[in-house]
Formats: structure tokens, C-alpha cells, sequence
């Protein structure tokens, strides 16, 4: 099995805004959520719970503690890394899975465009 590619969605400013929450993180849980990354890498499409989930129209959340990262796939094998938060309770809130939704509709656009590119 090929290693999947992992790439975070970039706003026009050139930002990476769920890399940079990720990063800001406390130590044990920037760990366990770039493991579960890692995972992703490794499995792509496959990865399945307590790791990961479908949530719908093409949309999937990692699963680490009381993180969630959002992404979506693009192409063959590349995950998009859209957006990451702190979940507190029950399912993920759907402003959460629409600010995702919007920002790989954006993604998708500015790639299609040629202003993206996606390193395998």
C-alpha cells in the first residue's frame, strides 16, 4: 500500500489554518492528532473508527481525543486537511462541517484554476 498525500488547505493569504491550530495544540494532543494524520497517510480511504469517520458529502473527521480534523479527498489518494477544533460534545457541529465544506469548495476551485498545486 502507497503512503497517501496529506496536504492543508491554504486560505489566499497563503495560511494554513488548521495546520497553525494543530501546532498551537498542548504537547499530548498535537501528538496523538499528527499521529492520527500519520494514519491517514497510511491508509488513506480506508481508515476507518475510532480513527476516523465519514460524516457525509465527502466530508471526514479524524478523531483524536477532543480534537476533530476535518478534510476531504481530492484526486486519487490525497487528503485535504480543512479544518481543526476542539470538540466538546456530541456530533460535530455543522457550522464546523460548512466552514470545512466552504474551504474545500475553495480548495477545489483554486486547483482546479492552477493556483494550487498538490506535491505526491
Amino acid at each position: 500500500m502507497s503512503r497517501k498525500a496529506v496536504v492543508y488547505y491554504p486560505d489566499a493569504g497563503g495560511n494554513a489554518p488548521a495546520l497553525e491550530f494543530l501546532r498551537g495544540l498542548p504537547q499530548d494532543d498535537k501528538q496523538k492528532a499528527f499521529a492520527y494524520i500519520s494514519y491517514l497517510e497510511e491508509h488513506g480511504e480506508t481508515l476507518r473508527r475510532p480513527i476516523a469517520e465519514y460524516l457525509g458529502d465527502k466530508l471526514y473527521e479524524l478523531r483524536p481525543k477532543q480534537v476533530r480534523i476535518l478534510y476531504a479527498f481530492i484526486g486519487k489518494g490525497t487528503a485535504v486537511i480543512l479544518h481543526a477544533f476542539r470538540k466538546k460534545t456530541g456530533p460535530v457541529p455543522l457550522a464546523e462541517q460548512r466552514l470545512a465544506q466552504s474551504r474545500f469548495a475553495d480548495f477545489v476551485r483554486r486547483y482546479e484554476q492552477g493556483l494550487i498545486t498538490v506535491r505526491r
